[in-house]
């Protein structure tokens, strides 16, 4: 019976974050692959000329598109030892004026994604004795009016902690890891917000978040150090549950938990 090759899987790859955390997996001992997957099909020319790098077009929101990915792999005989859940995306709205399709833009995304990926990677992860790290963030110390992002990656944590418990029994480690500010492109989504409808409750008060958000993102780090964090806890003999990085100083004085 032909063995499995060994792989880690990496969702938003072709982002800056996820591009950033390939690059520093490369060298991992016992790996044969690195498995890149992103919503952009420039996913597919990203990494063409790497034979350790395979991209694959996958939406994270959609349980078929996850499966689709994860039957390939199979027919190659690749199995997940690892997986980042990296995908992301910041929209900016008043909360209280929700309508189905926000929450699904922000919760597909950022909470249902990194559930399923689990889920439908479940199998391997368990024979492989492997571990999940889920890329949450500081700012769920102190989520705020106008930005579902902080409440998409609270419930993200939730969901990650009753899986860590669960994974626990088959030996396999979850690590939520919390970055500040990073310098990518979901950053730069606070300076190109768009305010809402004319007809919105609360258009003055977005114009005048808005303005404070983008004078203030604050301090921010590059993503390879974000990288490095996630490789640090992918190697940890005994890895921590959280581990943050450029916490956000504000938020420390503000947070009430």
């Amino acid at each position: 019976m032909q063995q499995n090759k060994s792989a880690i899987l990496i969702t938003g790859a072709a982002g800056g974050l996820g591009s950033a955390i390939v690059e520093m997996l490369k060298d991992l001992s016992g790996l044969d692959y690195i498995i890149g997957t992103d919503i952009q099909e420039k996913i597919l020319d990203h990494y063409k000329d790497d034979p350790k790098v395979l991209g694959h077009i996958m939406d994270v929101g959609s349980e078929i598109s996850i499966k689709k990915v994860r039957d390939q792999l199979q027919k190659m005989n690749i199995s997940v030892k690892y997986l980042v859940n990296c995908a992301g995306i910041a929209v900016f709205h008043p909360i209280s004026e929700s309508t189905e399709a926000l929450l699904d833009k922000t919760l597909k995304v950022n909470t249902y994604g990194p559930i399923l990926t689990v889920s439908i990677f479940l199998e391997d992860l368990i024979e492989t004795k492997g571990r999940v790290i889920q890329i949450s963030s500081d700012s769920v110390r102190l989520p705020t009016l106008f930005h579902p992002y902080p409440n998409s990656k609270i419930a993200l944590e939730a969901y990650s902690t009753s899986m860590r418990q669960e994974l626990d029994l088959f030996g396999v480690d979850l690590v939520m890891i919390r970055p500040g500010a990073i310098n990518t492109d979901l950053i730069n989504e606070v300076k190109s917000a768009s305010v809402p409808a004319e007809d919105s409750s609360y258009k003055q008060y977005f114009q005048n978040f808005l303005k404070l958000a983008k004078e203030d993102v604050g301090k921010m780090v590059e993503p390879y150090q974000v990288a490095e964090l996630v490789k640090k806890a992918l190697l940890a003999k005994k890895p921590k549950r959280i581990y943050s990085i450029n916490k956000n100083r504000k938020i420390s004085l503000l947070a009430k938990w």
